[in-house]
C-alpha cells in the first residue's frame, strides 16, 4: 500500500513539476536518495517502513506546492468583463469559463516552454471544457473554451467525427502568447480528442499523430480588440494562427 502511494504521488509530482524543468530535476534527485535510504535499511521492515511512510507524506505535498495560484481574481483580471457570440448568445468569458472548470483539482501540466497548461470540464458533461495557460506565478497568458471534442475519437475507432458545435476559442491579450502557447493546446486537443491518458511516444504514437494530421475547430481573439462592440468579442477580433509545430505531445496530457 505504501509502494502504491509513493508511485502515484511520484508520477503526480513529475507531471507537475514538467519535462526538464529544475523542479523536475530537484525531484528526480531527491527520488534517488530516497531509494537509497530505502536500500541501506536491507531487511529491517521498521525502517522500511518509516522511510516509505516518510516520503510518501513529502510527495503528497509536492504537487501543492507546484500548482500555479490560478484563481478567480486572476480570471477576472484577465477575461475583464468580455463577452463573446456563442451562436446566437451572447455570453460572459468569465461565467464560461468558470462551468468548464467546475472541478477541484483541476488537471494541470507543465509546459516545456515553463508555462503550466490547467484545464477542466463541467460535472457530467465532458464536453463542455475549458482551459487556461498560466506562468508559475498564475498570471494569466491565455484562457481558452472548448465545446464538443471530448473523445470524438474513441478507441475502436478510426475516423475523427467532430460534430457542427465543436469549436476551441482562445483569447489572448498578447498575440505573442498564442505563438508560444498554440503547440501545446493543439497537442491537449488532441489528447482531449483521444479521451486523455495516451501512450504516445508509445503503443499509442499512431493515433495521436494521426489526430494532430487533421483539422482542428482553433480560433483565437485578442481581447484588447478595439473593434469589440460594448465588451463583446466578435469575428472582427479574430487573429490568424500563427505556423507552429507539432514538437509537443499529446501524451503528456492525463486526467
Amino acid at each position: 500500500m505504501l509502494d502504491s502511494t509513493v508511485g502515484v504521488h511520484y508520477v503526480r509530482d513529475l507531471r507537475a513539476a514538467g519535462v526538464g524543468t529544475p523542479q523536475c530535476k530537484d525531484l528526480l534527485e531527491s527520488h534517488k536518495a530516497y531509494e537509497k535510504e530505502l536500500q541501506r535499511c536491507g531487511s529491517n521492515g521498521d525502517c522500511v517502513l518509516k522511510v516509505m511512510r516518510n516520503w510518501a507524506g513529502t510527495l503528497s505535498h509536492v504537487e501543492d506546492r507546484l500548482r500555479p495560484p490560478l484563481d478567480e481574481a486572476a480570471l477576472k483580471k484577465f477575461a475583464g468583463g468580455m463577452k463573446f457570440l456563442d451562436g446566437q448568445q451572447t455570453v460572459s468569458l468569465l461565467k464560461r469559463l468558470k462551468q468548464g472548470m467546475d472541478l477541484y483539482p483541476l488537471p494541470q501540466m507543465a509546459l516545456p516552454n515553463g508555462n503550466v497548461l490547467v484545464w477542466g470540464f463541467q460535472p457530467h458533461n465532458a464536453q463542455v471544457q475549458s482551459l487556461a495557460v498560466v506562468n508559475r506565478q498564475g498570471a494569466v497568458q491565455l484562457l481558452g473554451i472548448v465545446d464538443g471534442i471530448y473523445l470524438a475519437l474513441p478507441s475502436g475507432k478510426t475516423r475523427l467525427d467532430l460534430g457542427t458545435d465543436a469549436k476551441i476559442a482562445l483569447f489572448v491579450r498578447d498575440p505573442s502568447a498564442l505563438a508560444q502557447n498554440l503547440s501545446a493546446i493543439r497537442a491537449w486537443t488532441a489528447a482531449s480528442i483521444l479521451g486523455f491518458n495516451q501512450n504516445c511516444p508509445g503503443k499509442d504514437q499512431a493515433r495521436c499523430q494521426a489526430v494532430l494530421k487533421q483539422p482542428l475547430p482553433i480560433q483565437a481573439y485578442n481581447l484588447n480588440c478595439k473593434a469589440a462592440n460594448g465588451k463583446i468579442i466578435n469575428q472582427h477580433c479574430a487573429i490568424p494562427l500563427p505556423q507552429v509545430p507539432d514538437n509537443v505531445s499529446p501524451g503528456l496530457f492525463w486526467q
